[in-house]
């Protein structure tokens, strides 16, 4: 994903109160979707690249750029309506889904400032919300084999 903040947002970063606040947008991908579920963290819809993004109440920590660690969000979602329930449940938690985090200006939409897609990798529910952790699974310190051969397991090879 993108990381090229216009003059305005690099503005809006450094200013101690933002003219222009960053909207938050997050798509929700599983293959059992028709299509994705897009959410806005305002009060009122957007429209970008031609999708409409239902405002939800919403809160992303987004994922921070530590050296040597995996990089890891969190997103929380107002569960008052009942609006991703039936989906989560027959999905089985969003298993195998992502979630792809973008920010924008409201008075620039269609320009993404900053994006990363992350695989969703536990979700959460009670009745006021849902909670998620994004990231990626951990893949290089995974072992290569699942069976190691050692004098206790395969006396015959020592």
């Amino acid at each position: 994903m993108p990381r090229h903040y216009t003059k305005n947002a690099r503005i809006n970063l450094n200013a101690t109160t933002a003219d222009e606040p960053f909207l938050i947008l997050v798509e929700i991908h599983h293959q059992s979707f028709s299509e994705p579920a897009r959410i806005v963290a305002d009060t009122q819809d957007i429209t970008h690249a031609g999708y409409r993004y239902t405002a939800l109440p919403i809160d992303v920590t987004l994922p921070d750029e530590g050296e040597g660690k995996l990089p890891q969000a969190k997103l929380i979602i107002d569960n008052v309506g009942r609006v991703l329930t039936d989906e989560i449940d027959g999905t089985r938690g969003f298993e195998g889904g992502t979630c792809v985090i973008m920010q924008v200006m409201r008075s620039n939409p269609s320009h993404v400032e900053w994006g990363i897609e992350l695989d969703v990798l536990d979700v959460s529910i009670d009745q006021l919300k849902i909670s998620a952790t994004l990231g990626y699974e951990d893949m290089l310190n995974k072992p290569a084999v699942t069976m190691r051969f050692t004098p206790e397991r395969s006396p015959g090879l020592f």
